[in-house]
């Protein structure tokens, strides 16, 4: 597999991307695109946002995006897919290591050092599992657990809800930290990269991010 990072959404493999993506949360992509798209176009997000896709025989079969949060020296890993074959675990294996590489390049570039720390939503279990789903969502936070995220509990974590926006969705949150959290990196730098995504990337409300974060005591009333 041979890996490229994706600066425009006139390259050939950002459609091919988009519909990976599309097929593997089967939703309609109308909205979803956009937002790939203000990422790599948006003047606060462009020189910072890791667009990258996996590719085997012309074909993009894996794909990451990430936002590196520059003033923090700290990540949001959006997406990490593969297609569904018989090497599904290599490759997102090798995904997640090569985004990681990219994300610490800007890290290097600007601070000399690797990221502080890479985070991740990650959706709650259900109260209801069904018996086929129980092993996938297990394979899948045992996969982050390998390789060295870490479930936090400081925080309870709330994403906007993409359906009506307002009320937060509770989510988990992972962490990978390449140093010691103190309190003084860790709420700081959560909270930047949030306003990172959701008001600069996605463009939602401040009036809506806002309150969510100081429900999650991010930021003073």
């Amino acid at each position: 597999m041979k890996f490229k990072i994706i600066t425009s959404i006139d390259d050939p493999f950002f459609k091919s991307a988009m519909n990976l993506y599309d097929a593997k949360f089967d939703i309609g992509l109308s909205e979803y695109e956009q937002i790939f798209k203000q990422s790599l176009k948006n003047e606060h997000t462009k020189d910072d946002y890791i667009f990258l896709v996996g590719i085997e025989s012309d074909t993009v079969v894996s794909l990451a995006t990430a936002h590196y949060e520059a003033t923090t020296n700290s990540a949001f890993l959006i997406y990490l897919i593969a297609n569904d074959q018989p090497n599904h675990d290599e490759l997102i294996t090798e995904t997640l290591a090569r985004i990681q590489k990219e994300i610490n390049i800007l890290s290097n570039q600007l601070h000399e050092h690797d990221v502080n720390f890479i985070m991740l939503e990650v959706d709650k279990e259900p109260e209801e599992i069904s018996e086929e789903d129980i092993p996938i969502l297990d394979n899948r936070r045992q996969f982050l657990y390998q390789h060295g995220f870490e479930k936090q509990y400081d925080i309870n974590y709330l994403a906007p809800n993409l359906e009506g926006y307002s009320e937060g969705k509770p989510m988990d949150l992972f962490i990978k930290a390449n140093i010691e959290l103190t309190k003084d990196i860790y709420g700081p730098s959560i909270k930047s990269n949030y306003i990172l995504k959701y008001v600069f990337a996605n463009r939602i409300s401040r009036s809506v991010i806002y309150p969510l974060l100081e429900e999650m005591d991010l930021r003073k009333s």
